[in-house]
């Protein structure tokens, strides 16, 4: 599965790189003018990707013959995975001052709770609050506490499932363009049934991974077939990209255009996901280069913290520009724009190595534990 991996590093790299940008202004060459300014839709590809990492222990035991995976295991995974770190981040955020910077019309304690709850971004006080980057965290456990409620529904009926899935993401998507345009649709479209389309794709193809996987794969010239297929699922992402880029100058434009686009987006994903993992084994380390990966393994921190850092560094001055305003000095743009990924990338090392891998290998050493005294129970 290192194949998605990679497609976890194209992800936070595009976020790292929309961020940076938003405060550099440092463009890209013409022909990649467009990928800096559409970086956010790494987002809807982190959600793609958590769609299919979910379900697929699922769908092994269900489809593959697996064992059966533990619910008991799911929650605990998700919690040590996601909540230490965030929680952290959260106490940062504060203890620097950067969270005061981000007030809402909420108070600390109130921005605080409803944080921990995962549910700030249901009211517009809380929404971008802390630390702006933190509503996709909301989406996720919202998604993960829903999760066996879909699984339930998606082994007795797949199709049915993710179809309601995609229906209820237009719906909602549509319907808050209609009544709430100009009120709550920037924040509101940014919420779980806005991107259940998304997550269902991912899901959808976990199921065709796990069902036919091997058989796609069985031979070179299927292989080559599905490697064609990933390289024309970039192109269509690419095209949807510029697609998105030229729609820029519309109020509202990232999230108007994603009403209709964003299951197209879901598609692309899913196309370029398939055929790589069923791909040849060249395509399959292109995709998962050590690039790619080692940014796949500090993804969750520097997620986390790029959008601090990168706004902590140009309120310190840092670097200094020879000009009053500092996008108008390219050599500060340049020098910015490296330091910012330099530093939010050692921090991100830092973090992932020092704090979240040792909490992750917890769960491990309990299971070990347990397999020994059952061991011992079993020759005793």
């Amino acid at each position: 599965m290192t194949t998605l991996d990679g497609l976890r590093g194209i992800a936070v790299l595009l976020v790292l790189w929309y961020h940076v940008w938003e405060i550099s202004w440092k463009g890209a060459p013409s022909w990649l003018e467009f990928l800096p300014e559409t970086g956010f839709v790494g987002v809807p590809l982190f959600f793609f990707l958590s769609g299919f990492v979910i379900t697929y222990p699922f769908a092994r035991w269900q489809w593959g013959g697996a064992a059966r995976p533990s619910w008991r295991e799911f929650a605990w995974r998700r919690f040590i995975k996601i909540f230490p770190s965030y929680a952290l981040s959260i106490a940062i955020a504060y203890s620097i001052g950067y969270a005061a910077t981000q007030r809402g019309a909420a108070s600390p304690l109130q921005d605080v709770v409803v944080h921990l709850l995962f549910v700030h971004t249901w009211f517009t006080q809380s929404f971008g609050s802390i630390n702006g980057v933190l509503w996709t965290l909301a989406v996720e456990v919202e998604f993960y506490a829903i999760f066996p409620l879909l699984w339930w529904c998606f082994r007795r009926a797949p199709w049915v499932t993710l179809a309601a899935m995609v229906f209820t993401a237009l719906l909602w998507r549509n319907e808050l363009a209609a009544c709430c345009y100009h009120a709550r649709f920037a924040s509101w479209e940014e919420n779980l049934p806005g991107y259940v389309d998304i997550f269902a794709c991912g899901m959808a193809v976990c199921y065709v991974y796990v069902r036919w996987g091997s058989a796609l794969a069985q031979n070179a010239r299927r292989r080559a077939v599905a490697t064609l297929a990933a390289v024309g699922g970039f192109a269509c992402l690419w095209r949807l990209l510029q697609n998105l880029y030229a729609f820029r100058g519309h109020d509202q434009w990232a999230g108007v255009w994603q009403i209709e686009n964003r299951t197209l987006l879901g598609l692309a994903f899913g196309v370029i996901a398939l055929g790589s993992l069923t791909g040849s084994q060249w395509w399959g380390r292109i995709i998962a280069n050590p690039v790619l990966t080692f940014f796949a393994t500090i993804s969750y921190n520097l997620y986390l913290y790029h959008q601090l850092i990168a706004r902590e560094l140009l309120w310190h001055h840092l670097p200094p520009a020879a000009t009053g305003d500092p996008h108008d000095d390219p050599d500060w743009q340049n020098a910015y724009t490296w330091i910012a990924i330099a530093a939010t990338t050692a921090q991100a090392a830092l973090f992932t190595y020092a704090f979240e891998r040792p909490l992750l290998a917890l769960r491990g050493h309990s299971r070990r534990r347990e397999a020994q005294r059952s061991t011992r129970n079993i020759a005793g």
